[in-house]
């Protein structure tokens, strides 16, 4: 018995994303098909207008639907999930700044910076593990120092800030995976995933902005900031099924 509890538990786990899949796949349609038509329309092209601030945002603005469908009560799982909805609103915010870049710069860093505090608070300060704080401080402060050449006035201290916020983020996203507990769910993993590809998005636009241009800029920043934007909405989902539970039902039947 105690073999088939063991066996089934792992069978679980490596099914968990399938299971995920199936379980919020119609769900996220709506993001996968605005997220196309950014790139098919290509509205970076057309220059800063109203039009290219609805068909940046969209997508996500059909992440911040997909995260209410998860929020009910005030329990602590809803408030996990109540601030990363209100990191996308930010974020949304963050994207319409940035289109008009050259007058609201500033403006979106602020936005993205807030989003960033959010999903800090989300993520929570639980387990500390400090050894991946280290690590990602190190990091930090390289990539700080290959910017900062290209920094002028403000943004030398508000690029400063961000940097930290950005990497703090990934940080507790990271602490949060507990690879040989029972704590460990693939919903936590995709918020590592996209705290990290919200990392490489940001450093090609900084890059791009403060040392030397990119080419294919704009694809290879929003892919990668759109694929984090969903790793991090997808962590809202409870996906901890009873696997002992469940195959025994199944077998009985």
């Amino acid at each position: 018995m105690s073999v088939y509890v063991v066996t089934c538990e792992r069978l679980n786990v490596i099914l968990y994303p399938f299971l995920l899949v199936k379980s919020v796949g119609p769900r996220l349609l709506p993001f996968f098909k605005t997220s196309f038509l950014f790139f098919l329309l290509k509205p970076y092209e057309s220059g800063p207008s109203v039009y290219s601030v609805v068909v940046k945002c969209l997508p996500v603005i059909c992440l911040c639907g997909f995260v209410i469908t998860y929020i009910r009560g005030v329990s602590m799982r809803q408030r996990y999930s109540l601030c990363i909805l209100a990191g996308l609103i930010l974020s949304c915010f963050g994207d319409a700044c940035l289109v008009f870049y050259k007058q609201y710069f500033i403006h979106g860093l602020l936005f993205f910076a807030l989003a960033h505090v959010l999903y800090i608070v989300a993520f929570g300060a639980q387990p500390l593990k400090l050894p991946v704080a280290i690590i990602c401080g190190f990091f930090a402060a390289g990539l700080y120092a290959f910017l900062v050449p290209g920094f002028k006035n403000e943004m030398v201290w508000l690029c400063l800030i961000y940097v930290i916020l950005i990497f703090t983020m990934f940080w507790r996203a990271v602490a949060r995976i507990h690879p040989f507990g029972n704590m460990w769910t693939w919903t936590k993993m995709c918020a590592c995933i996209g705290a990290l590809l919200f990392l490489i998005s940001d450093f090609f636009l900084a890059v791009d902005k403060f040392r030397f241009a990119i080419p294919y800029r704009h694809q290879i920043v929003m892919s990668t900031y759109y694929s984090a934007q969903l790793g991090i909405a997808l962590s809202v989902v409870d996906m901890s099924p009873k696997p002992q539970k469940s195959l025994e039902d199944d077998k009985k039947k």
